[in-house]
């Protein structure tokens, strides 16, 4: 995640943003920088550069592949973060902004999104696709909701850069649902199980409303035993970040993870104009609701719980000797998820297995019984063969000494020539006349 708390920061982040989307893009195509834009001196995110090659994380999850079927069309995703700006590829696709979060200081920059996150989550899940830049959203018929959470600056201290106030998050989850969001949205994450918030999302579950939320990154100054939320919420799909080489990103977290999509050096939009590289478990969360809208889309039936049914079922699993702590259910996979038959079941958890104990007297009883057992069996086995035998000898002997042991199917001797037929014994036509 990106955040500008001087214009020295802002600066250092500018410049590493740029060599990460050139290390990103090596071996696919040069990536064309473009000069800082004015709004570095207010601390905010600078618009972004032309990047032409496709991301990685459209080469490994390929979206377009689906849109024969589904494009998200009629699909609303609210995005419950850091607002939304303008981006040429967001044309049409923000529907409603609305914020909740007041100014940090009072001296509130007056972006819309001021830190990018929500720009770039929102370029994920819906951004068009263009004949120019590589770069698109994943359900570019969906439409954005966008739910301004942060100020222009995250809290600082000991608490983790991502925590908000929880009262935030659940205001803006209450607004999407009476716009008639089908998807939420949540990169944003709090360690607070507060009760307005976990009110919120149940409001938002029982609205059929599929809600996906980031795990969040781990920090090396963080205290202990934090939990995410609301990705920890049952009901709730958690999401951690993937990197380029498959496996998970080292500092996303382990705790209420489902899926995992990319999220290290993946590119999207940012405020105003251009794409850049960005990473962080939000936006593996866009890639997730992306798909959600692409399933809700070409299966308008199913539940909100049917769908999350659906996507862990159709997930690629962890590769193998990783675990599966930190994997979930493992990778989203958009196309499968809408296009797979996926049967509907209803899994029963096994009682525990109570070990029985027996008395040695008795098992020793039981396998001189089970001993007895085989010898008899043994016995009847060898007196049948032995009656078949005595039968086939009693019932074939007699016509195999008549056939001379030869086959029933062996050919019928042929007649030898009448100079070689010896003449039959004179005694047995002895008493017959002769012919005149």
């Amino acid at each position: 995640m990106i955040t500008g708390h001087s214009a020295s920061i802002a600066a250092v982040n500018a410049k590493r943003l740029r060599t990460a989307l050139v290390t990103a893009a090596a071996g696919l195509a040069a990536v064309t920088v473009a000069p800082p834009a004015a709004q570095a001196q207010q601390n905010c995110v600078v618009s972004g550069s032309l990047v032409v090659p496709v991301p990685w994380s459209q080469q490994l999850l390929a979206p377009d592949r689906v849109w024969p079927l589904s494009t998200g069309a009629g699909q609303r995703v609210a995005v419950v973060s850091t607002g939304a700006a303008d981006n040429p590829q967001l044309t049409g696709r923000l529907a409603e902004r609305a914020a909740f979060a007041p100014p940090d200081t009072g001296q509130s920059s007056g972006s819309p999104d001021c830190l990018g996150t929500g720009t770039g989550v929102s370029g994920i899940i819906a951004a068009l696709p263009t004949t120019v830049v590589g770069f698109h959203g994943m359900a570019p018929g969906a439409q954005i909701l966008s739910a301004k959470v942060v100020g222009d600056q995250y809290p600082s201290g000991r608490e983790p850069r991502q925590s908000v106030a929880p009262q935030n998050l659940a205001a803006g989850i209450n607004w999407a649902v009476d716009r008639e969001a089908t998807v939420i949205a949540v990169p944003t994450i709090t360690y607070e199980d507060n009760p307005a918030l976990r009110a919120a999302v149940q409001r938002a579950l029982s609205r059929d409303i599929v809600v996906v939320a980031a795990v969040g990154e781990r920090q090396t100054n963080e205290p202990g035993g934090l939990i995410p939320y609301p990705a920890a919420y049952d009901g709730v799909v958690g999401v951690g970040s993937l990197a380029e080489n498959g496996l998970v990103a080292d500092d996303s977290r382990a705790q209420a993870v489902d899926l995992v999509a990319p999220g290290a050096n993946v590119v999207t939009t940012y405020p105003n104009s251009g794409l850049g590289a960005v990473a962080g478990t939000e936006y593996a969360t866009a890639y997730v609701a992306g798909t959600v809208a692409l399933v809700r889309s070409y299966r308008p039936q199913l539940s909100n719980q049917d769908i999350a049914k659906r996507l862990y079922a159709t997930a690629t699993p962890a590769p193998e000797g990783t675990g599966s702590a930190s994997y979930g259910y493992g990778v989203v996979n958009p196309y499968q998820a809408v296009s797979d038959d996926v049967v509907a079941g209803n899994p029963v958890a096994l009682p525990p297995l109570t070990p029985v104990t027996v008395d040695p007297e008795v098992a020793a009883r039981q396998a001189a019984e089970n001993r007895s057992d085989e010898w008899a069996l043994g016995l009847a086995a060898g007196g049948f063969a032995l009656v078949v035998l005595v039968t086939a000898i009693v019932v074939f002997g007699p016509l195999g000494r008549r056939r001379r042991w030869r086959n029933g199917l062996a050919p019928v001797p042929q007649d030898r020539p009448d100079d070689e037929r010896p003449e039959p014994p004179v005694e047995l036509f002895s008493d017959r006349p002769k012919r005149s």
